[in-house]
């Protein structure tokens, strides 16, 4: 056994080269710019690095000149340059550097004995989370664990830690994330839904990634339709993965009705079949094409527990890179927790998806039930407060959106007319938006013409029908 298998790893004239070509190069070279974007301080393994780091990091920030005078100046007038070395050391740190066109390079060899060091920090963690004593089961902890994993995933490709940041690091990645949402070429702004209307609503947030959406209505209204028309469009128009779990409909029904949904085709046509070869033919290739983006994945574990959902969303993550949205159908067909009540149960539910939204960067969509007393109402039209075993939605949910249709209580209206009602909006606008459910799919409208057609309606005597 030698000391050097306790050493963390670490490059210390990896580090010297990247100041050293810091100190020398043009303040405006893209390198520079390259190396300030990869590393952070703690990346150093050195404290005085990490201390000369920081200073350069902000003498840039200032548009200030970098070399081993303005540095030394700079550090000494914080009492910080005896700490570094002084000027001897600021002098020798431009000597040992090989090629400042290299600097690129030494800080990824840098960054990437900090990212060794940062997995063995946290797989002693891991480790020490087995030997406590803390009162959680081991299947907590395992859940905790992968916890772990997923951090340490996104950390090696972000470079972004978990826990408390500095407000000026947490700053710096808003900032990346602000030029980006106006550059078309990149997605750093939220989820679209596919429906023209409700994007237009949503406006210019979108689905904000970390939220919660819940969907509840009455059944046979379209919740399973929208959650799959959800998951489509954020696979093939966002390209970024779904995670469906089905915990009403078996994978293959699923897979059936969204093939339907891209195509525009009715899946009778998978039972009598089709009355020309091309509509099979079209059914096909859109299959293929959700097949081929690689962004869709379906589970249909029966009475599904939060965490089986969390693991499994974490295992796509860290094999995806990233994910769009996790889709659950639905809330009380999940296996809750032991509680005195059943609210309680399915509030922990709630506030774990609501966790994994966050974790996770994603948009959670959770569909519900809805209570049968809403029926009795003479407005039928769904509200937060009618969902079914839990008052804990209101307040984890983000945005809250019920489903109705009229054809469902009165035999005379038009079967197709839905009412998407954004209830709920923590960030934004909220209203009615109309559609048409047709085939299976669910379509925008004329918002305004659909407006006047439900006024013209409710002006007229209905012949209700009992509800489902």
């Amino acid at each position: 056994m030698t000391d050097s298998i306790f050493t963390p790893p670490h490059n210390l004239e990896a580090e010297q080269s990247v100041l050293g070509s810091l100190l020398i190069d043009d303040d405006s070279s893209e390198r520079v710019q390259k190396v300030l974007s990869i590393l952070k301080p703690e990346s150093f393994y050195s404290r005085a690095h990490q201390v000369i780091f920081e200073e350069m990091r902000q003498m840039y920030r200032e548009n200030k000149p970098v070399d081993g005078l303005t540095l030394y100046d700079a550090l000494e007038s914080k009492g910080l340059a005896s700490q570094v070395g002084g000027f001897a050391y600021l002098s020798e740190l431009t000597k040992v550097m090989p090629s400042a066109a290299n600097s690129v390079a030494y800080a990824i060899s840098v960054r990437e004995a900090a990212m060794e060091r940062y997995g063995i920090q946290r797989m002693t963690e891991a480790t020490e989370l087995f030997y406590a004593r803390n009162g959680m089961t081991a299947a907590q902890k395992y859940e905790a664990i992968q916890a772990i994993f997923t951090h340490m995933a996104e950390h090696g490709r972000t470079g972004i830690r978990r826990g408390a940041r500095p407000f000026m690091e947490v700053m710096e990645d808003w900032v990346t994330e602000l030029e980006g949402r106006f550059d078309p070429r990149q997605r750093a702004r939220g989820l679209s839904t596919g429906i023209a209307s409700l994007d237009e609503m949503l406006q210019p947030k979108g689905l904000v990634r970390g939220s919660l959406l819940v969907i509840g209505a009455r059944p046979k209204m379209g919740k399973t339709t929208l959650y799959s028309q959800l998951a489509i469009n954020c696979a093939i128009s966002e390209d970024l993965p779904a995670v469906l779990f089905s915990l009403e409909m078996p994978d293959k029904q699923i897979l059936e009705r969204m093939v339907g949904q891209l195509s525009g085709c009715n899946t009778d046509i998978f039972y009598r079949g089709a009355d020309n070869q091309s509509e099979f033919s079209h059914a096909n290739a859109r299959a293929m094409q959700m097949a081929e983006s690689g962004n869709l994945f379906i589970d249909d574990t029966p009475g599904a527990s939060l965490s089986h959902i969390f693991s499994e969303s974490r295992r796509i993550k860290r094999e995806k890179g990233k994910v769009g949205m996790v889709l659950v159908d639905y809330l009380t067909l999940m296996t809750a927790e032991k509680a005195d009540r059943n609210d309680l149960a399915y509030g922990m539910i709630t506030k774990g998806l609501k966790s994994l939204a966050k974790e996770l960067d994603c948009v959670v969509v959770l569909l519900t039930q809805l209570n049968r007393d809403l029926e009795k109402r003479t407005n039928k039209r769904p509200l937060p407060s009618d969902s079914r075993d839990t008052g804990q939605i209101e307040q984890d949910c983000d945005y809250w959106l019920g489903i109705y249709r009229e054809g469902a209580y009165d035999e005379n209206a038009n079967q197709s007319d839905t009412e998407l009602l954004l209830r709920l909006n923590r960030h934004g606008n909220s209203g009615v938006v109309y559609c048409e459910q047709r085939n299976g799919s669910i379509y925008d409208t004329d918002q305004v013409a659909a407006e006047n057609k439900r006024r013209e309606l409710e002006e007229k005597p209905r012949n209700r029908k009992g509800g489902f």
